[in-house]
């Protein structure tokens, strides 16, 4: 087997996924500008993200946590969470999810 390289500005999300014959995992690239996050949300599965560019927090469990660029993320299932860039440049993130997120 060959190893799958895709740009993510040549694609949509997820950018690499069951599509592409990566069986268990999907890979998303997230950008959100200054003052935009993400929905304010829940989910059964983990996450991982790796914040490329910028800052922001990452609400969890009812706590706010300070992210920014080179942060690694693990993001447990079944508590409800949001990335919001607090920052005045993007904040870009790579996301990996189990497939059935997007199943």
């Amino acid at each position: 087997m060959d190893p799958i390289i895709k740009n993510y500005r040549d694609n949509d999300n997820p950018v690499l996924g069951k599509e592409d014959g990566v069986p268990n995992y999907v890979m998303l690239y997230v950008q959100h500008a200054p003052g935009e996050s993400s929905p304010f949300h829940t989910h059964p599965w983990e996450h991982q993200a790796f914040i490329t560019e910028g800052s922001g927090v990452l609400l969890f469990g009812g706590k706010e946590y300070p992210i920014r660029q080179g942060d690694c993320v693990h993001v447990p299932g079944g508590v409800e969470h949001q990335f919001q860039n607090t920052g005045d440049v993007p904040m870009n993130r790579v996301t990996v999810n189990p497939i059935s997120s997007v199943e």
